[in-house]
């Protein structure tokens, strides 16, 4: 006859197992970490290891961060340790013939080197929620969970067909100039790593998913940027070898097609609104695109004074100010002033 003690204890074990193994299930892929003035370095293995990601930075490993985030989604904690470091992050495949050229071009990466020979596909920024629009969305999404639907295309060859993954995830694809063989079949959808890893295995291959951590040097003080003014003072942010090309305005339809899958993947209370606001935008380029170039630039500027518009761009900036420390916040102030005092007291053109 079984011990009706040991009966309860073995079930009061197996419901305390559950519990753990629930609670270590639901935890995969959240981050949390409580760093204070710690070394990127230790930042960056805590957040990969906690979410299942590669970090490569070009960022000085010792850099201190302060970053307090309780369970939070992995491209959350990603997104503001960009914001802590002054940086840009994005979902990048790395893809090449062999896995020694990725590890070259990465280690050129965080070196600074610039090797070139390098093909940088991206359709720019605007990976986050909302679908990379003027929303006010606080919902930073998991871009490997965008869709990319597969266009036939004339050129099957695979920088060409990862340019349309650039442009319809948000992603950034990079390739060696010299390596751009024939593509054939590939599946009608897939996720984004899927479809680039399904695209670089027909090619015969090596394909590495990382988020890559862009830190842009400073500015140095009393100099502008390039269009702010030109002349003495013109400065323009150093390229890495892994910087997308300047000047691609890309497919609208593909375009079209990833905010489409960003609002797919925000949450449901969100979604009305930014799909509301991706139409309002969509119908208002359509309406420009083939004005004479004075008068779209200046339709674009009455729509980017209107009262709605100035308070959700107003919004996100907040929000990402939000995520900045004090110490950022004051600097970020300080810095406005002098553009501004720079800016009023720049000659005039003549």
């Amino acid at each position: 006859m079984r011990n009706p003690k040991l009966l309860l204890f073995a079930g009061v074990l197996a419901i305390c197992a559950t519990v753990v193994i629930w609670r270590w299930i639901s935890g995969w892929g959240l981050v949390t970490i409580h760093a204070e003035k710690a070394p990127l370095s230790k930042v960056v293995k805590s957040i990969e290891r906690q979410g299942g990601v590669r970090i490569v930075t070009n960022a000085d490993p010792a850099t201190p961060v302060t970053l307090s985030l309780d369970r939070a989604p992995v491209f959350e904690a990603i997104d503001t340790l960009a914001i802590r470091v002054d940086g840009d992050a994005r979902l990048a495949f790395i893809a090449a013939p062999d896995k020694k050229q990725i590890a070259d071009v990465l280690a050129a990466f965080t070196t600074g080197a610039n090797p070139g020979g390098w093909n940088v596909l991206s359709a720019g920024f605007g990976g986050g929620g909302g679908g990379g629009m003027m929303s006010s969305s606080e919902t930073v999404i998991d871009p490997r969970q965008i869709e990319w639907k597969m266009s036939d295309v004339p050129d099957r060859n695979l920088q060409t067909i990862l340019n349309q993954g650039a442009q319809k995830t948000g992603a950034l694809f990079a390739t060696p100039k010299d390596w751009n063989p024939l593509i054939g079949k590939l599946p009608a959808a897939e996720k984004a790593g899927k479809m680039a890893a399904a695209a670089v295995s027909a090619a015969k291959g090596r394909l590495e998913e990382i988020v890559l951590l862009t830190i842009r040097p400073p500015r140095p003080e009393g100099e502008r940027n390039a269009g702010e003014g030109g002349g003495p003072g013109r400065w323009e942010s150093q390229l890495t070898v892994l910087s997308p090309a300047r000047g691609n305005r890309g497919n609208p339809e593909w375009m079209a097609e990833r905010a489409q899958a960003q609002i797919a993947l925000l949450p449901p209370a969100e979604r009305q609104e930014a799909q509301t606001q991706f139409d309002e935008m969509r119908k208002f380029w359509e309406a420009v695109r083939n004005l004479p170039e004075e008068e779209r630039r200046a339709r674009m500027e009455e729509l980017m004074s209107r009262p709605e518009i100035q308070e959700k761009m107003e919004e996100r900036m907040a929000q990402r100010d939000s995520k900045r420390t004090p110490e950022q916040r004051e600097q970020r102030m300080k810095r406005y002033i002098e553009r501004k005092n720079q800016m009023k007291n720049a000659p005039a053109k003549s």
